[in-house]
C-alpha cells in the first residue's frame, strides 16, 4: 500500500516527466549530472519501484570488488588499503562483475553507496571519503568509483537480472568545510562545489551532541559529527538537492535510502519524496518507536532501529523474547510496518556475530526470524559470509572501521550464504511471507512465534524461535484469523522432513505442538513445499572443560585461531557443575588449532597449550 502522500507522488511525477519533455526539446535540461553525457541511453526495464516484499542487500562499494585499479589512487593521500579508515578500490565496475554472486543469493534488490563526489579526507585527514558521506559536488560522479557511464551499466546490468537498485543519497550535510560554527571559509578554496559554496546556506550551531538535551529543531540544525548542516528552508539549497537527485534517479534508480533523517525537517522529506517519483526510506537512529514511527507519515519507509536493537539482544545475547512482543506490540504506531526496513547488521552497527559470540546458528535463526518477519529486510555485505568484524564489538559512538571490511570470499556453497538463499527462495514463494499481516501466536522468556497471513486469500506462514541452549517443546494455539482447518500438516521450511499436523483444542480450537532445537527457528506453511530441503550438516566444534570453579567463578578460553585470540577470552557455558562448554563453526572442518581454559579469564591453566581440531568434540581435564 502506498503512504498517504505517496499518490501526490506519482501525480507530482506526472507533470515533472512533462517538464522534462518540454525543456529536452528545447535542449535546456536543468543541473544535467557531470560526465553523465558519456553516459548509454537505457533499454533495460526496471523490475520497478522499491515495494513490500523486496529483500535488499547494502553494499559498501569500497569494500565490494575492485574493478577498474586505474581509479583507486587520486593521489591525495586519501587511498590506503591497509587501513580501514581510507579508500580500498573497490567500484562500480567491480561491483557490476560480482551481480550474478548478488541476485543467486536471492535479493531483489542492492542499496549502494552515495555516488556523488566527495572531499577526499576529513578535516583533520585521519579518514577518508570511501564511505560517500563528505559531499563536495552533489552532481558529479565519484571518480573512485566510476563514471556516469559506468554507473549506467550497473544500473542497466542489475536491471536486466531483476534486481532493483537503490540510491542513498546525502542531503543533511557536505564534507566538514566550517570549522565549528564560523561562518567563512578558510582557506577560502576550501569548500563545496557551487552552488553549495555559500556558508549562509549552512547552520552554524555547532556540532549535534544526541544526549537528549537537545530540542528537534536543534537536532534539525546542528552538524553530524561535525560535518556541515545543510539548511534546507533556503531555495538555493533545495533546489539543487532536488534537482540534481531526481537526474541521479533518472539514470534508473527504483529506491532511496535517506542518510541522516533524523537531522532533516520532515515537511522536506515528504516534498524530497515526491519530487523523487520513487520511495524513499529513512536513516532514525533512535530505537523508540514513538520517535521513529511519525517518520512513515513522510516517508514511504523508515529504517527500523528499534526492530534492530530488540531483535540483537534476543537472538544475540539470549535476552528475554518477550521484548520481541513488545516491539510488536507497537506496530499499529507505523503507517505500515511492512514497509518498514529490518536489519541485523549495517555499516554503522558491529556486526551481529560480534555480539554473538561467533555463533553460526545464532545467526542462522536471527535471519530466518529477519526473512520471515514483516518489514522490508536488508542484509549487509558480507554478513552471508560470517563476516566476523575483526571481533569488535564497540560501537561508540559508531562502529566505523571493523564492521567495513573488505569483501574477501563470494563463496556460494559458504553456509550462511546458503541458508539465506533457502530463505528468500521461501519468501518469493510464499505471499503471506512477503506481504502478510502479522499476529503474536506465542511469547516467552525463551520461545516467540508469530503468524503471517493475507488475510484476503488465506495464504498463511508461522514462524517460531528459541534463543536455548536446549530444546523447547510448545503447543502453540492458531490465530482465530486462521483458515487453516484441524487435519491440516504443515511443513517446516527451513527442513521439509519435519512436519506438524493441526489438532483440535486451546483456546481458538486449533493448535499444534512444535519441538525448537538449540537456536532454531522453524517456518511452517501448508501445501507442498517451494522444494525439498534439508539444512547443511553443521560443522560443529565443541570444547568441555572439567573443572569445578567454586561458586561466583567462570571459564574462558583463549587460543591462536579466531574466533579465539591470545589477548581476550571467550567465556563458556556452564551446563554442568564441573563442565563448561563452548561452541564454534568456523575453524574448518580438520584444520588444527592450540587454546587454553583461564579462570575469570585471567588464571591460565597449567601446562602447555591443548590442540584441538576442527569439527570435534574435544574434553580437557585442567589443572589451574
Amino acid at each position: 500500500m502506498p503512504s498517504p502522500h505517496f499518490p501526490r507522488n506519482r501525480r507530482r511525477c506526472a507533470r515533472l516527466l512533462g517538464t522534462i519533455a518540454v525543456t529536452a526539446l528545447t535542449g535546456a535540461l536543468v543541473a544535467p549530472i557531470s560526465g553523465a553525457a558519456g553516459a548509454a541511453t537505457t533499454s533495460v526495464p526496471s523490475p520497478g519501484p522499491l515495494a513490500e516484499g523486496d529483500v535488499i542487500y547494502q553494499v559498501l562499494v569500497d569494500r565490494f570488488e575492485d574493478g577498474d585499479p586505474t581509479n583507486n589512487d587520486d593521489g591525495q593521500g586519501e587511498y590506503n588499503p591497509a587501513d580501514l579508515g581510507f579508500y580500498h578500490g573497490g567500484d562500480w565496475a567491480g561491483l557490476t562483475e560480482r551481480l550474478d554472486y548478488i541476485a543467486d543469493l536471492g535479493v531483489t534488490a542492492i542499496w549502494i553507496s552515495p555516488v556523488s563526489e566527495q572531499q577526499p579526507l576529513s578535516r583533520d585527514g585521519n579518514e577518508a571519503s570511501y564511505h560517500g558521506y563528505f559531499t563536495r559536488d552533489y552532481a558529479t560522479p565519484n571518480d573512485h568509483f566510476g563514471d556516469a557511464a559506468e554507473l549506467q551499466e550497473l544500473l542497466d546490468t542489475a536491471h536486466g537480472l531483476g534486481l532493483k537498485m537503490i540510491l542513498d543519497v546525502v542531503p543533511n550535510h557536505t564534507a566538514d568545510y566550517l570549522a565549528g560554527t564560523s561562518t567563512t571559509y578558510s582557506p577560502s578554496g576550501y569548500k563545496p562545489a557551487a552552488p553549495l559554496g555559500n556558508a549562509s546556506y549552512f547552520h552554524h550551531n555547532g556540532d549535534c551532541l544526541f544526549d537528549g538535551s537537545e530540542t528537534q529543531a536543534q537536532i534539525e540544525s546542528c552538524d553530524l559529527g561535525g560535518l556541515d548542516d545543510l539548511d534546507q528552508s533556503n531555495s538555493t539549497v533545495s533546489n539543487h538537492l532536488i534537482d540534481t537527485y531526481r537526474d541521479w534517479v533518472g539514470l534508473g534508480f527504483d529506491g532511496i535510502r535517506v542518510d541522516a533523517a533524523r537531522s532533516i525537517p520532515k515537511e522536506w522529506l515528504a516534498d524530497f519524496e515526491d519530487a523523487m517519483g520513487v520511495p524513499t526510506f529513512g536513516e532514525v537512529f533512535v530505537g523508540d518507536v514513538d520517535y521513529v514511527s511519525d517518520y512513515q507519515n513522510y516517508e514511504w519507509g523508515v529504517l527500523d532501529f528499534p526492530y534492530f536493537f530488540t531483535v540483537r539482544d534476543a537472538f544475540a545475547a539470549d535476552t528475554d523474547m518477550n521484548a520481541l512482543g513488545n516491539l510488536f506490540d507497537q506496530d499499529g504506531k507505523y503507517a505500515d510496518p511492512n514497509r518498514l526496513e529490518t536489519f541485523l547488521d549495517n555499516h554503522d552497527r558491529a556486526r551481529f556475530l560480534t555480539w554473538a559470540d561467533d555463533n553460526y546458528q545464532r545467526l542462522r535463526s536471527a535471519l530466518t526470524f529477519l526473512l520471515t518477519s514483516r518489514g522490508v529486510p536488508v542484509i549487509y555485505y558480507g554478513t552471508e559470509q560470517a563476516d566476523d568484524g575483526n571481533g569488535n564489538a564497540s560501537e561508540v559512538p559508531i562502529a566505523n572501521k571493523d564492521n567495513r571490511k573488505d569483501m574477501t570470499s563470494f563463496d556460494e556453497s559458504a553456509p550462511i550464504y546458503r541458508h539465506i538463499q533457502r530463505l528468500t527462495t521461501i519468501k518469493a514463494a510464499n505471499p503471506a511471507l512477503r506481504v502478510g499481516t502479522q499476529r503474536e501466536m506465542w511469547s516467552d522468556s525463551s520461545v516467540y512465534g508469530f503468524s503471517r497471513r493475507v488475510d484476503s486469500t488465506g495464504a498463511e506462514a508461522i514462524t517460531l524461535s528459541s534463543n536455548s541452549w536446549t530444546t523447547q517443546t510448545r503447543t502453540v494455539p492458531l490465530r482465530a484469523e486462521s483458515s487453516l482447518p484441524v487435519g491440516t500438516v504443515l511443513t517446516n521450511l527451513m527442513n521439509t522432513g519435519d512436519t506438524v499436523t493441526v489438532v483440535s483444542g486451546g483456546p481458538t480450537g486449533k493448535q499444534i505442538s512444535v519441538s525448537l532445537g538449540e537456536h532454531e527457528s522453524k517456518v511452517y506453511a501448508p501445501g507442498t513445499p517451494v522444494s525439498p530441503y534439508t539444512p547443511d550438516a553443521r560443522n560443529t566444534t565443541r570444547i568441555r572443560v572439567h573443572y569445578d570453579v567454586g561458586l561466583g567463578n567462570s571459564i574462558a578460553i583463549r587460543g591462536d585461531t579466531y574466533p579465539f585470540t591470545w589477548t581476550a577470552g571467550r567465556g563458556a557455558r556452564n551446563v554442568a557443575s564441573d563442565v563448561w562448554e563452548f561452541e564454534l563453526e568456523r575453524i574448518p572442518d580438520g584444520a588444527t588449532f592450540q587454546f587454553k581454559p583461564l579462570i575469570n579469564d585471567a588464571i591460565w591453566s597449567t601446562g602447555a597449550n591443548y590442540t584441538g581440531t576442527g569439527g570435534d568434540t574435544i574434553d580437557v581435564f585442567p589443572t589451574f
